[in-house]
């Protein structure tokens, strides 16, 4: 029993130790397990016999689905389910299903519903348990937990239903209330599937692997089948042309060969330990609990050495890959900083010599700051090299762009070096959001410098705002004339491009001064002798496949948002728009356009590119439907969304729904209508989402429809009542609906009345970290509403008011002072200016006094 090829024992045995393994478990695994009154769990024909006792009918030998069908009429529903108690609850587990938990799975997935998994006494990690017809998905939380999810129901459950005959499952396929079922099928093609006790005949997981495979090409690659039923010839060819591997044996069988070829046991530290130099040196100082080894996943030790040999191992073909990738918008890595291929600008040089400074001074945080595509992360993994380099015995902590909490990561590195000052690298520094500034504080200063990066409008408009009291920033500037020779060279050495070659040297430092562009925008033009744009253009324009086009799209949005996309997540998206070609070969037609990231988020060449595509050059229906199929993917999970999905997939989820996104590209797109879809397509499914309305209604507001704005933000504020964002946006609103009425009456004074009062009290109480101003609000909108309807009195008095409000405020800003101004002058000359729009309604400088 148990024979299985040595490659594919191979291929099992790295799925397990790589904690890469799905369990599918049915009814074979219950077999050897015992009820409450001591005897084999009835499962298939024994079940069968019982039911069909009861309802009074002979049995011979039918299937169980066809035996239930027939007894549902004859047997109540209080008569199957404590049928169901007393055979399927408080069951004892046999050895080896206890002896299965010892190994570290990515998730289980039961057709049974007894209580057996339950009911192990032990596990190598933590159990969640939920239920297939009435749990929404739930987000993989890392190896050291384990979700058990019984797709069928549970006996312990009765009032969520079952899933067991014809009927049941015609129901869940024709209303499509099957999320659970199609996660199983999507960790199916991410992961390595093992079933267990299974004969692969549930109807419903037949239906979602056939739609993700449409065609004997698209592979959703290797499943193992473990059971001990016999197969004809034709069974087996027909498992071998899905690439399902049929072993045949017992659960028992199957922990033996468990035992003889990986180990008595794989804990979520051995596979942390394996896979993570981080988690290793953890381990060799500390006993760490779990969640200590979830946030030490997701921590990286970079050093020079490392890196350099990497980057030595880039060698002929892979070399010119790897460069003329880059050179054309791929993003850097730690092994491409360390390889000849990018150029040390002059810029460079200038950032180097800062960041050490601020090392070196111990400064909380260092940030670099530059627009997109200036070659800022190049620069500064580059400089972060050279420090390593020149101090060979110091490592540089990354953070990677999935870690769940920051200021976890923070203490966990802190712990190892109690008495020393460690770099840690956090990357992109606008995934972190609000959290970055409290995180930041959240040990003393001198413990640790964090380094990372951001665009100069999110560093001006938002992020000096939180952090730039503490931190040191450093503006990366555009490259110049002494940089052309070595960026030349690189073009030369690695672009082919026949018209720049033949190019004299001083006619190729012509064409590269002749962009007036960023850095990856001048390459890109030097070597094509034509506008980045319309190159860009063609690019996308010789895709060769809407399809491939679609996918683009959908990886595009991802890409722009900052995040990227799962594979998985792209995969579900493309295949509710794509017409003919499966998702491989679609993704196989954009090598060299879409690569995945380092956490292994698939993303496009660079935003640029893709920025012109979306603004410029795709079908706008399109667009809007690569945003509406991302959006969807998310209604698998509970409410509200950004609560229950990782944080790369909670800004994706903020990003599409972006009023200011939608809107603006709407705009320009002459397209209001039909980017309206994006919201009316989950009007139910995100019902419950205060974020959804919130942006729903500020893009209604965006474009004139205020009454049924003011109708989204209530309904923002009834699904979450603490969102302060929300709650000002409806004030303000309601300031100008307002404003706009005809007649000064019992309406016009209610609406007054209510945003006043809630802007007062916002301003009483705001946060000063936030990005709106009640009081310029309050500035504005009211005393505009007061003077149109000719309450002059009034208005000076709430003028007068105001600018007392903003006297006594300790932070100021271009915003507050516009505000004071235009008060102190109405209240001087009885004349209202105009108000002067500021971007995005935002402040674009502060006045601060920088401690680090």
């Amino acid at each position: 029993m148990f024979t299985i090829a040595e490659h594919n024992g191979n291929l099992l045995r790295k799925a397990i130790t790589d904690g890469n393994a799905v369990l599918l478990l049915g009814a074979g695994t219950s077999a050897t397990s015992f009820n409450a009154q001591g005897q084999k769990v009835k499962l298939g024909k024994a079940l069968a016999a019982e039911l069909a006792e009861m309802a009074g009918l002979p049995y011979g030998g039918e299937d169980l689905p066809d035996v239930i069908q027939a007894v549902r009429p004859r047997i109540s529903e209080v008569q199957l389910h404590q049928l169901f108690t007393k055979e399927f609850t408080r069951i004892v587990p046999a050895a080896e299903l206890n002896e299965l938990f010892q190994y570290s799975w990515r998730r289980l997935y039961t057709w049974n519903i007894d209580d057996a998994v339950e009911n192990v006494r032990s596990s190598v990690q933590l159990r969640r348990y939920y239920n297939g017809l009435k749990d929404r998905v739930a987000v993989d939380e890392g190896i050291e937990f384990l979700h058990v999810i019984h797709l069928h129901g549970e006996a312990s459950k009765p009032e969520h239903g079952f899933i067991f005959g014809p009927s049941e499952y015609n129901r869940r396929l024709n209303e499509n209330k099957h999320d659970w079922y199609r996660q199983a099928v999507t960790d199916y093609a991410a992961h390595v599937p093992v079933f267990i006790g299974s004969t692969l005949k549930e109807p419903i997981i037949s239906a979602e692997l056939d739609r993700a495979r449409t065609n004997v090409d698209a592979s959703l690659g290797t499943a193992f089948l473990i059971t001990p039923d016999d197969f004809t010839p034709l069974q087996m060819a027909a498992y071998e042309t899905r690439n399902i591997v049929v072993i045949q044996g017992t659960l028992a069988d199957f922990i033996g060969w468990l035992n003889g070829n990986v180990g008595h046991g794989v804990t979520p530290l051995q596979i942390s330990k394996e896979q993570n130099s981080f988690t290793n040196a953890l381990a060799s100082k500390i006993v760490a609990t779990r969640s200590e080894i979830t946030t030490a996943n997701s921590i990286l030790i970079q050093t020079w050495q490392d890196a350099k040999k990497r980057a030595d191992e880039l060698q002929g073909l892979k070399l010119k890959q790897a460069a003329r990738a880059f050179l054309e918008g791929e993003p850097p890595s730690w092994k491409l900083a360390a390889s000849n291929i990018p150029v040390w600008l002059s810029a460079t040089s200038e950032l180097y010599t800062a960041l050490s400074a601020s090392i070196a001074a111990e400064d909380r945080m260092f940030l670099v700051y530059g627009q997109s595509g200036s070659g800022k992360t190049t620069a500064l993994l580059q400089s972060l090299l050279r420090y390593l380099s020149e101090n060979k015995e110091s490592a540089v902590y990354e953070l990677k762009g999935d870690v769940k909490s920051l200021r976890a990561s923070l203490e966990l590195i802190t712990r190892l070096h109690p008495d020393e000052h460690v770099v840690i690298y956090v990357g992109d520094a606008f995934i972190y959001g609000d959290a970055l500034s409290e995180d930041a504080l959240t040990l003393p200063r001198g413990k640790f410098t964090l380094v990372s990066s951001a665009r100069s409008n999110e560093w001006r408009q938002h992020i000096e705002r939180r952090v730039g009291d503490f931190t040191t920033p450093f503006e990366f500037q555009r490259f110049v004339k002494k940089d052309y020779p070595a960026l030349i060279e690189r073009l030369l050495q690695y672009v082919p491009s026949p018209k720049f070659l033949k190019m004299t040297p001083n006619e190729r430092i012509t064409k590269l001064a002749a962009s007036q562009e960023q850095l990856l925008i001048a390459l890109k033009e030097a070597t094509t002798s034509e506008k980045f744009t319309k190159v860009i253009t063609d690019e996308y324009e010789k895709i060769p496949d809407d399809d491939a086009k679609s996918l683009f799209l959908i990886v595009g949005l991802a890409t722009i948002a900052r995040t990227g996309i799962s594979k998985p997540a792209a995969r579900e998206a493309y295949e509710k728009v794509r017409k003919e070609i499966p998702f491989d070969r679609a993704l196989g037609q954009l090598e060299g356009i879409v690569s995945s990231n380092s956490i292994g988020r698939l993303v496009a060449r660079h935003e640029l590119y893709v920025r012109h595509i979306v603004d410029n050059v795709a079908g706008f229906s399109a667009v809007v439907d690569g945003a509406v199929e991302i959006l969807r993917t998310y209604t698998k999970y509970a409410l509200p969304i950004v609560k229950n999905v990782d944080r790369q997939d909670a800004l994706l989820f903020k990003f599409i729904l972006n009023h200011n996104f939608i809107g603006e590209l709407a705009r320009r797109r002459n397209a209001v209508e039909e980017a309206l879809r994006i919201f009316e397509s989950f009007e139910i499914d995100f019902q419950l989402d205060g974020h959804f309305w919130l942006q729903y209604g500020q893009y209604l507001s965006m474009f004139g429809e205020l009454e049924p704005a003011m109708r989204a933000l209530e309904k923002s504020i009834a699904a979450y009542p603490e969102n302060i964002f929300a709650v000002h946006a409806l004030a303000d609103l309601r300031l100008r609906v307002a404003h706009d009425r005809s007649t000064y009456d019992a309406t016009t004074v209610a609406l007054i009345g209510d945003a006043v009062e809630t802007l007062e009290a916002l301003h009483a109480s705001q946060n000063l970290e936030t990005d709106f101003y009640p009081i310029v609000t309050l500035s504005s909108n009211h005393i505009s509403a007061l003077i149109k309807h000719g309450q002059q009195q009034p208005a000076k008095a709430a003028a007068q008011r105001y600018f007392r409000m903003i006297a006594a405020m300790h932070r100021t800003d271009m915003q507050i002072e516009r505000a004071r101004e235009r008060l102190a002058h109405y209240s001087t000359h009885g004349t209202w200016e105009k108000a002067q729009p500021t971007q995005n309604g935002r402040s674009k400088h502060r006045n601060r006094k920088r401690r680090r």
